[in-house]
């Protein structure tokens, strides 16, 4: 993913008509990659997933375009909608400083953490 481009919506289309032949499969189909690694921020975030955005939600698209409140301002990131088609979804963590947020999202206690943006990645 060409994530520093000048043109993030070009680098996103590219880039959703690379990965259909990397997974291959149909381009007309979302494709189903077989090991996605994500990382995990102290506040919940993931794959550029952050807090007020609506690409968590967006089913249809392979690759968004996502506003950041980190560095870099502008990501790209693959949608929910092909994360959770992933025969393997792994996260690695480290830090003591996130194991707050490890726990509310293994174990949700309040609607908050069920809404954590890492929640949201539930394999099918």
């Amino acid at each position: 993913m060409a994530g520093d481009s000048q043109d993030p919506h070009a680098a996103a289309s590219l880039y959703e008509q690379q990965l259909p032949l990397a997974a291959k499969t149909s381009p007309s189909t979302q494709p189903s990659l077989d090991l996605i690694l994500l990382g995990l921020g102290k506040d919940g975030y993931t794959a550029s997933f952050f807090p007020g955005t609506a690409v968590q939600r967006d089913q249809q698209r392979v690759i968004a375009v996502t506003p950041s409140s980190k560095d870099p301002p502008t990501r790209l990131t693959m949608t929910l909608g092909v994360i959770n088609r992933a025969s393997v979804i792994l996260f690695l963590v480290t830090g003591a400083s996130k194991a707050q947020v490890v726990k509310a999202i293994l174990d949700p206690k309040t609607e908050a953490e069920r809404q954590l943006l890492a929640a949201l990645v539930a394999p099918e």
